[in-house]
């Protein structure tokens, strides 16, 4: 027998019903990061991952530009959405650019992740995204859906000023090329970082979705480890300050940061939040029960959401 509840829900429950059903639409949507090595021994993507999820495809030391073309092309085999990371800063010059990029719309990539990239010396005439912005091959090739990185704790060695410059720039070229553009931010695991950097994105552009990154479920240990590694040293360090039987017993994961920005998008409906992006450094099948469970998708189901996510926000 059901029963009646008649009394009425006061604002505050409202709001918290609201944040929940928030938080698993994110998990829903929720982009990915696998290196080429990762889709090649996946055996089941289709399993893991939403049909259409948009699968970011990193650069690494290592790995070739043949192995993130032939990653791409595995990933639309399987129905997912590839997106190439182009490192401007590892480019030799105008002919290598345009020979990546007609190998990207060979195997139908559509949209790409622009970065510098972390070499201190170019390897040729790129210097930056804005370089390669300003020569004109993206659009040439049809590709007018960038994302660029975005850095909520700061950039390891650009100071906010050139960070800001850089942005405008970037907002610039794509009102005049008519390109689509959005950011992706370096993880973080303290929304206190987090939310204000959002509103300070609202500010200079009120068109500019924002996808927060997110670390997937992993030890603490290795979280830690990438943390310390990519730059992000601010919430290193607040994770590090735990308990020491905390961060020697317990995972992590990132339910925390989700509830926190599902939380911020209640209290702030004008936000660029548009989505999340996890960083699968706990591997693809941690990453994948996470966010089955904080969606509500049965490990069972194969969701197709590729005509949903092709075609909406990044």
């Amino acid at each position: 027998m059901v029963s009646i509840h008649t009394s009425v829900a006061t604002p505050i429950d409202g709001e918290a019903s609201v944040a929940r059903e928030l938080e698993r639409e994110l998990a829903r949507e929720a982009s990915v990061e696998l290196t080429p090595r990762q889709v090649a021994t996946v055996t089941d993507l289709s399993g893991r991952l939403p049909l259409g999820t948009r699968v970011y495809v990193p650069s690494i030391p290592g790995s070739t530009w043949q192995e993130t073309v032939g990653a791409c092309e595995r990933l639309h085999g399987d129905g997912m959405v590839a997106v190439p990371h182009l490192d401007a800063r590892s480019i030799a010059n105008h002919a290598e650019l345009a020979s990546r990029l007609n190998g990207l719309v060979a195997t139908r990539v559509s949209e790409l992740m622009l970065i510098a990239g972390d070499r201190k010396r170019p390897a040729g005439i790129f210097r930056d995204t804005l370089d390669v912005l300003d020569s004109g091959a993206l659009v040439e090739h049809g590709l007018t859906r960038v994302g660029i990185a975005g850095y909520p704790e700061g950039h390891p060695v650009v100071d906010p000023a050139a960070l800001a410059r850089s942005l405008s720039r970037k907002l610039e070229y794509a009102d005049a090329t008519g390109t689509e553009m959005w950011l992706v931010s370096q993880f973080s695991f303290d929304p206190r970082k987090v939310v204000p950097w959002l509103d300070a994105i609202r500010r200079t552009s009120e068109l500019l979705p924002v996808r927060v990154g997110m670390a997937g479920p992993a030890r603490l240990k290795t979280v830690l480890a990438f943390a310390t590694r990519c730059g992000v040293r601010a919430s290193a360090r607040a994770l590090a300050r735990r308990p020491s039987a905390l961060r020697l017993l317990n995972d992590w994961t990132p339910d925390s940061m989700l509830q926190a920005l599902a939380r911020h998008r209640v209290e702030s409906p004008d936000s660029p939040l548009s989505g999340i992006h996890l960083f699968t450094f706990g591997g693809l099948p941690q990453t994948s029960r996470w966010l089955r469970a904080t969606a509500g998708i049965g490990t069972a189901d194969v969701v197709d959401f590729l005509n949903v996510k092709a075609h909406g926000e990044r």
